[in-house]
């Protein structure tokens, strides 16, 4: 039982790690595009409004994929 109990758990730690760098990946991205995006207009960039951005950007996302 132990095994098994190991690979389990082996098995939501990867799966957890793979969707944390995901979600770093796609963090990254947008708020490089918005700081390009800022560059662009002259605007000040602010890393919170940023991430406010791709947290929304995240929330429509899992919203309308039906």
């Amino acid at each position: 039982m132990k095994k098994n109990s190991a690979k389990t758990t082996g098995y939501i730690l990867g799966t957890l790690a793979a969707v944390a760098i995901l979600y770093g990946i796609s963090w990254i991205a947008a708020c490089g595009i918005i700081k390009l995006i800022t560059m662009c207009f002259g605007w000040t960039f602010s890393w919170g409004v940023a991430t406010g951005i791709w947290l929304i950007l995240c929330l429509v996302k899992i919203f309308l994929k039906k």
